[in-house]
């Protein structure tokens, strides 16, 4: 039987880390965003529209189900 190769040599360490810099970073300052406008024309809101519509017909669905 022949000897077995020999194991590859390790390949050599990729680019070397950056070492950590100690010089501080600065973030800008926190501004919260506006509050949105509310309609004031007495609109629905599109989810509350869509849930007066659902939640009736859900109701109604579970009832009439075959028991």
């Amino acid at each position: 039987m022949p000897p077995a190769p020999a194991p590859p040599a390790p390949a050599p360490p990729a680019t070397p880390a950056p070492r950590p810099s100690a010089t501080p970073v600065h973030y800008p300052r926190y501004r919260a965003a506006p509050p949105r406008p509310r309609p004031a024309n007495g609109t629905l809101s599109p989810l509350t529209f869509v849930l007066l519509v659902t939640v009736p017909a859900v109701v109604a669905v579970a009832a009439l189900r075959a028991r």
